[in-house]
């Protein structure tokens, strides 16, 4: 191998800011995940894709939350301080700004709320009609997080984007935090 050429290929590489890279690295996962989705959608139906798609979903979700934990030296949340942080640092490392205008509040009564005011699965399943069919992988995602780091969650969706509301708004309630 050229050890010339490779040098030169790694200075380019470095020639593009973090945030830019971790961003390209991430909507190649989305593109991917998109391809993967709609594969599955034309040989096996709708029904199994999505089935599928939030098992999948759950698994890598688990890992991504595991990695970042290990990676930050961090262990399970005690309490709902420490689980929304650990949320925050995953929603900053894993979703692209890009493709997800998102935010997440936090009211009194509850651990939290989710609020997506854009979604890039829901921008290309309405430009193809396909937004009754497909169940969120974002459920599953979390799901996996959650599982990562402990905790038992319940989630209840209270507006959604894929059905005509301006915005997604997932309420996170009785967070279970371990003993």
């Amino acid at each position: 191998m050229d050890t010339q050429l490779i040098e030169t290929a790694r200075a380019k590489l470095g020639t593009i800011p973090d945030d830019a890279r971790r961003e390209m690295i991430a909507k190649s996962r989305w593109t991917c995940d998109s391809h993967w989705m709609m594969s599955m959608v034309m040989h096996a139906g709708w029904e199994v894709a999505n089935k599928i798609n939030l098992q999948v979903a759950q698994a890598v979700g688990s890992v991504e939350m595991h990695r970042l934990m290990k990676a930050l030296g961090l262990q399970q949340p005690r309490n709902r301080d420490e689980f929304i942080m650990m949320v925050t640092l995953a929603m900053e490392t894993f979703v692209t700004k890009d493709y997800m205008d998102y935010w997440y509040e936090t009211p009194e009564h509850s651990a939290g709320l989710g609020v997506v005011q854009q979604c890039y699965a829901n921008t290309k399943l309405r430009s193809i009609g396909a937004q009754k069919d497909y169940q969120c992988g974002c459920f599953g995602l979390r799901s996996g997080w959650y599982h990562a780091m402990g905790v038992e969650v319940r989630e209840k969706l209270l507006k959604c984007l894929k059905d005509g509301d301006e915005r997604c708004e997932i309420l996170v309630e009785n967070v279970a935090f371990p003993s």
